[in-house]
């Protein structure tokens, strides 16, 4: 009989739930979007039941589609958005909007955090900096805002734990989910009774915390009867959307780094315990895999700063690709072949929304230098393709820095679509790309933890070989290889009399 796995991937704009061999082959999938509300400037909220209702219908979907029956499917797992909190009350209600990692109204809760209890301190129990993106401010707000929300709340689940609360009833997190909470204890495992008494967060109030390989409960009547998933079906306990991106990209050793890739872009580097970034620049939180640990540079408007262009400047090329059924992205980049490497000296820094890693700089904003009558459409399009693919290239001597020298480079999600732009990077890495065959890399991860946790795989590396499959390898040309590390240190200069202008816009 052939076994299933479902993996249930619960995005920042969309759940999407997968339906898998024990092979990693995909046989069915569906999705749908739910939208963020902004009801302040600065906010944004998600209602758990938009998630909730997305979950079920692809849930139903897929299965529909898929036309398994109830014997075949071993298991489930979710993976989703982390740092968003719902407050569940004492009958299991829940009682306010989710908070995501979108929102930034939270500066003063942060200021409190910072007189409390030091940077240095927190990072070296939580491997994270007092940030808003965090849960522990968005808790604090909701405590001195909404305090009778806070008072009636029995539990605060994350995001996917709220969609397996909603399956069996459970209340529980992982490991992976806890560590970017700024709560939780990443060396010991377990939440921080000095953190959380410190800043004013009860840890009865907090779930318990547990591998992520755990099985945590049984899909229950109600559930299966929404959902179509049999009852009593085991649901594993999941984790965060970047380790389980890590997972189901077949990086699950350290050395090699997985890049994912999308509106913007996180650098996941697997580590064999925990390597604190004294200066918080990059952050080191537990991984889904059992005794493994992560560090995540954040690299902000990556993708988004071609879809800024395609929209911006890209009309033609929007329009000529509705009447021929095309991508407009393709002929963008088609333009883009057209133009040597270094684009003829023109950069492109993608800091459309300030800049994370490699430079850290909420000031910084995006920047087109040394454009000439000679330039292009196509020059401009490629100077995005570098510049982005010289914001990981940074971040590698970071790693590098502490301690992590990059072997290998995967890369899953949007970026990759491109052949031209793969085949910058690996130039301008000097390294090869691996590129894994399944799109769905988060839902691929849960779907292994699934398989693992119900006894399927004997570990979750076993699970990653059999499952993971490298589609294409992108190797580096020479000469261009060489045209780029010229062309890499003129561009690094040149931001250092760029960044100073940052300080009078």
């Amino acid at each position: 009989m052939t076994l299933y796995l479902i993996g249930v991937d619960l995005g920042t704009s969309a759940c999407k739930t997968v339906v898998f061999t024990m092979e990693g082959r995909k046989v069915s999938e569906a999705q749908r979007e739910y939208p963020v509300y902004h009801l302040k400037p600065r906010w944004a909220e998600q209602k758990p039941l938009d998630w909730w209702n997305a979950a079920a219908e692809t849930l139903r979907e897929s299965l529909k589609k898929a036309k398994v029956i109830e014997d075949e499917i071993a298991g489930l797992s979710v993976d989703s958005q982390r740092e968003a909190v719902v407050p569940i009350g004492k009958k299991g209600e829940e009682l306010y909007n989710s908070i995501i990692w979108l929102d930034n109204r939270t500066g003063p809760q942060v200021e409190e955090i910072k007189k409390l209890i030091s940077e240095e301190r927190v990072l070296s129990i939580t491997g994270i900096s007092i940030d808003p993106i965090f849960s522990a401010s968005k808790i604090l707000w909701l405590k001195e805002n909404v305090p009778r929300v806070y008072e009636d709340t029995e539990c605060l689940l994350c995001a996917k734990d709220y969609i397996i609360y909603k399956l069996s009833g459970a209340m529980v997190t992982d490991y992976s989910m806890a560590s970017r909470t700024l709560l939780f204890d990443i060396r010991k495992r377990k939440w921080s009774e000095n953190v959380c008494s410190t800043i004013g967060i009860p840890v009865e109030k907090l779930p318990p915390a547990k591998e992520s390989l755990a099985v945590v409960g049984e899909v229950s009547h109600q559930a299966s009867e929404i959902t179509l998933l049999p009852k009593g079906l085991p649901i594993v306990n999941g984790g965060g959307d970047r380790p389980c991106e890590c997972l189901g990209a077949g990086v699950t050793n350290p050395g090699p780094v997985n890049i994912g890739t999308g509106t913007g872009s996180v650098v996941e580097v697997p580590l064999s315990e925990p390597a604190i970034d004294i200066e918080g620049r990059l952050h080191c939180c537990c991984h889904v895999i059992p005794d493994t640990w992560e560090y995540e540079a954040i690299i902000t408007t990556t993708g988004a700063s071609l879809r800024w262009f395609r929209d911006t400047l890209g009309i033609e090329e929007k329009i000529e690709a509705r009447k021929a059924g095309q991508d407009p992205y393709d002929l963008l980049t088609e333009k883009a072949t057209k133009v040597p490497a270094g684009s003829d000296g023109l950069f492109f820094y993608p800091y459309l929304t300030g800049a994370f890693s490699p430079k850290f700089n909420e000031k910084a904003r995006g920047v087109y230098f040394g454009i000439t009558l000679s330039h292009t459409k196509g020059h401009f399009v490629r100077a995005i393709l570098e510049g982005v693919a010289f914001q990981y290239l940074e971040t590698f001597g970071l790693l590098k820095e502490l301690g992590v020298k990059v072997r290998e480079v995967s890369m899953v999600g949007g970026e990759t679509k491109s052949d031209l732009w793969n085949q910058i990077k690996a130039d301008i890495f000097g390294r090869s790309i691996r590129l894994p065959g399944v799109e769905d890399a988060a839902a691929l991860g849960a779907a292994l933890l699934a398989g693992t946790g119900v006894g399927h795989y004997t570990s979750l590396r076993k699970a990653a070989e059999d499952a993971v499959r490298i589609e294409r390898v992108y190797t580096p040309n020479p000469k261009a290889q060489r045209m780029y590390r010229k062309v890499y240190g003129h561009y690094r200069r040149a931001y250092s009399f760029i960044e100073n202008a940052y300080e009078i816009c």
